[in-house]
């Protein structure tokens, strides 16, 4: 006997369908922020929408704050939602399928191309695609990679950041291990395992044969706490995609996000697509681009999980422009404590960008007094320069 699909999966489809559409206007060019993207599918849920218009105004309420973004909305909108009729399928809910229906008249054709080869991601050679080393923005601007890998992430177009983060997934490739205690027995190698190949050689009745060793290696334990607050907005996007990357080679580490509350996201960001794993973050994240509790955050981190992942000869990133809004003096107990558990505390700092920065600010002074390093984090270079030099 078939049993028809509950609501709450059909609902969950399309709430997936509402991110993929997301991104697609992304990948289009308009700036949607995580705090937009929860806002809609809040909106979506609540809201009791009866027909296609409603959803549409629903959306684009939410998702556009530029007037400009409009006729790019519409397109993506018409293209991507092909089956007229689907608020009247809400809750039999397919996804959305490429057809050849007409886009609004009185539209540009550039405009439909584009997000149509956007959605089918048409094949391209990938001889004629290297050696276009050239990326243009939206003001028709254009930089290399060299220019690129020294260029603020803040300050970076939309097709720049994909580049940038091409450039960091190779920084990674080579990842660095630690030697540990411990041996591997090899069949060939420089060192020979004299123990080994005595045991090798009773169970052959006296045959030798060589038995090598070396160095077991692996990576340091790692635990990551990264600003989301409004004023760190560009950057923890990447720092984001940064711990993606490192999860996937990377098995011992842990990662933490704070903006007015702590919220452990290593199992959310253990997913092969990035995009999804961090459009899952934003839904259930709520501390979105809004203030910074520094104090209070380490404050839970320190009772919850310092014990738990902070072990001998650990090493925390924390990942914050250090502005906080909390009490002084209870941010100079909580980073104390926190130095306390971590072997090599590490603070990665955007603000560093700026050649004459001085730490005017109370809660950057407070914080300085107890991290072991204090480097910037603001380009493709400086992540390069963490990889090799300090993790």
């Amino acid at each position: 006997m078939n049993s028809t699909p509950s609501i709450d999966n059909k609902e969950t489809k399309l709430l997936d369908n509402i991110l993929r559409f997301i991104r697609l206007l992304r990948k289009s060019g308009v700036k949607v922020g995580n705090k937009s993207s929860i806002d809609t599918l809040k909106s979506i849920k609540i809201l009791k929408i009866g027909n296609r218009k409603e959803f549409y105004w629903a959306l684009f309420s939410n998702l556009i704050n530029r007037n400009e973004d409009k006729e790019i909305f519409d397109q993506c909108f018409y293209l991507f939602w092909q089956n007229p009729k689907i608020m009247e399928q809400m809750f039999n809910l397919l996804l959305p399928q490429i057809g050849n229906q007409k886009a609004p008249e009185n539209k540009k054709e550039k405009t439909i191309k584009r997000i149509n080869d956007l959605i089918q991601k048409p094949s391209i050679d990938k001889k004629e695609d290297q050696k276009d080393e050239v990326v243009f923005d939206a003001q028709m601007s254009w930089s290399n990679k060299s220019t690129i890998k020294s260029k603020d992430f803040e300050m970076m177009s939309l097709d720049e950041i994909n580049v940038a983060k091409q450039e960091i997934k190779k920084l990674l490739i080579n990842f660095k291990k630690d030697k540990t205690r411990r041996w591997n027995k090899l069949d060939n190698g420089m060192k020979i395992s004299p123990k080994e190949t005595i045991k090798k050689g009773l169970k052959n009745n006296g045959l030798i044969n060589l038995v090598y060793r070396a160095r077991f290696k692996k990576n340091k334990p790692l635990v990551i706490l990264i600003d989301i607050s409004g004023s760190m907005e560009s950057y923890s996007r990447i720092m984001l995609f940064f711990s993606h990357l490192l999860l996937e080679i990377h098995k011992n580490i842990e990662v933490f996000i704070f903006g007015t509350k702590l919220t452990k996201i290593t199992k959310l960001l253990n997913n092969k697509d990035v995009d999804f794993a961090l459009d899952k973050i934003g839904i259930s994240v709520t501390d979105w681009s809004g203030g910074t509790k520094i104090a209070s955050s380490i404050h839970e981190f320190n009772q919850k999980w310092a014990r738990r992942t902070l072990t001998h000869n650990q090493t925390l990133l924390l990942i914050s422009d250090g502005l906080e809004r909390d009490d002084e003096n209870n941010l100079a107990t909580e980073i104390k404590r926190l130095s306390m558990f971590a072997s090599n505390l590490i603070w990665l700092n955007p603000l560093l960008r700026y050649k004459d920065f001085e730490p005017k600010v109370k809660s950057i002074q407070t914080i300085l007094k107890r991290v072991d390093r204090f480097i910037p984090i603001h380009n493709v270079n400086s992540i390069k320069h963490l990889v090799e030099k300090i993790l």
